[in-house]
């Protein structure tokens, strides 16, 4: 997950959008049914769908999620406060609303791929993830219920891509799995939020790590590449200048925030960071 420089401030609203959601907004507040707002939320999705081209745009296309490349694929705009109903808070004596507030409010959107956005099972692995309607926080006694209550005293466990502060809680294995970065027994709170996080963001499904153990052996490769070329950089052989900058040109392109899952990149880039034959691509 990398940081997503996210301000809904500068989305351009199509015009008439702000009016006929205000309205719109107004209806959902005085409906007093759950399943009728609902429907009035869910038939009106062309609203939140038509700022997508923009999001798509604010991490290159990215899914602000897991980082993978969306070019031919289904994307989601996800509620990061999931607009119809909680998982967490689904009974016959205590079911939340959801978020209906935020249905239509851009601060909540997220750019997201389907698999980190619906529940689907990893037929390789048999584990199940995505998003849907979860929405874990630390204590239900601070859950936001309505309009009128903050949701900022929540402390969500799901990291929010848009907070700088939540991405640096994961970090990745050398085969591509990501993890917690920091210990449970030490910092319980921050492993829990990066554990959640990967579940539910499906992090680890099959696809992603694949994606990620191939770009692995690309760096691999560019790195040895690089490290012969710089031992005859004093050959005074334009050849060889130029092979070692393309070397060393590709890897930065790999940890820049455009590149396919550029937060494993510079993980694993890291490990030759003090190494002098590389020493300009983590610089």
């Amino acid at each position: 997950m990398r940081y997503v420089p996210y301000d809904p401030k500068k989305i351009t609203l199509p015009d008439g959008w702000a009016a006929k959601v205000a309205a719109l907004e107004a209806l959902i507040s005085e409906e007093s049914d759950a399943e009728k707002k609902l429907k009035l939320i869910g038939d009106h999705d062309g609203y939140w769908k038509e700022l997508k081209p923009q999001l798509a745009m604010i991490l290159n296309r990215k899914c602000w999620y897991t980082e993978a490349p969306q070019a031919g694929t289904d994307v989601d705009v996800d509620h990061y406060r999931p607009k119809g109903r909680v998982a967490e808070l689904r009974s016959k004596t205590k079911s939340h609303p959801g978020y209906w507030w935020l249905a239509f409010k851009p601060d909540n959107y997220r750019y997201s791929c389907i698999v980190a956005n619906r529940r689907r099972r990893d037929v390789e692995t048999g584990n199940t993830g995505g998003k849907a309607d979860h929405f874990p926080i630390a204590d239900e006694a601070h859950r936001a219920w309505k309009p009128t209550e903050n949701c900022d005293g929540e402390m969500p466990d799901l990291l929010d891509p848009c907070k700088a502060t939540d991405t640096v809680l994961l970090t990745f294995k050398e085969d591509g799995e990501a993890m917690a970065r920091y210990d449970q027994n030490t910092h319980p709170r921050l492993y829990r939020r990066a554990q959640s996080s990967i579940e539910y963001y499906h992090l680890n499904h099959t696809d992603f790590v694949r994606a990620r153990q191939k770009l692995r052996d690309e760096i691999d490769r560019l790195v040895h590449s690089a490290k012969k070329y710089f031992q005859q950089l004093e050959s005074n052989n334009a050849v060889i200048d130029h092979a070692y900058e393309e070397a060393i040109s590709s890897l930065r392109e790999m940890r820049q925030p455009s590149a396919p899952y550029s937060s494993f990149c510079m993980t694993y880039l890291d490990q030759y960071k003090f190494d002098e034959e590389i020493a300009g691509v983590c610089a």
